[in-house]
């Protein structure tokens, strides 16, 4: 066989050896496309959905502004405040305890344990 044939048979095996890449790439492009146009349509979703939320948000504001009255609002607001203060001051209060508490536990038991050794 000629050489012009060898080479003319290695450049058609190349020829499709890169067109099956060709495919195996637009192949993947295209997945990728899909996988991109379902995520940006997720995230329009949620959009929509956040948008709804704070509408609706604004809505009952509005509407408790009207019926309480901004005053009664903000009375309420202090007095929610004044409670969760108060509760943070309870946590802090039960934690204080709580490791007073095992530190005593752990002064007992350090304590019988020396006096099991005494008496050993």
């Amino acid at each position: 066989m000629s050489d012009d044939y060898l080479e003319a048979q290695r450049l058609h095996a190349e020829a499709e050896r890169m067109r099956d890449e060709a495919f195996e790439y637009r192949a993947e492009a295209d997945r990728k496309l899909v996988a991109a146009n379902r995520a940006f349509g997720d995230a329009e979703h949620r959009h929509r959905l956040i948008a709804d939320l704070e509408k609706s948000v604004a809505g009952r504001e509005l509407r408790l502004l009207n019926e309480l009255g901004e005053a009664q609002l903000i009375k309420r607001e202090k007095i929610a405040n004044e409670k969760l203060k108060q509760a943070e001051e309870l946590m802090a209060s039960y934690d204080n305890e709580k490791h007073a508490a095992a530190i005593y536990l752990r002064q007992c038991s350090e304590r019988e344990k020396a006096e099991r050794s005494e008496a050993a």
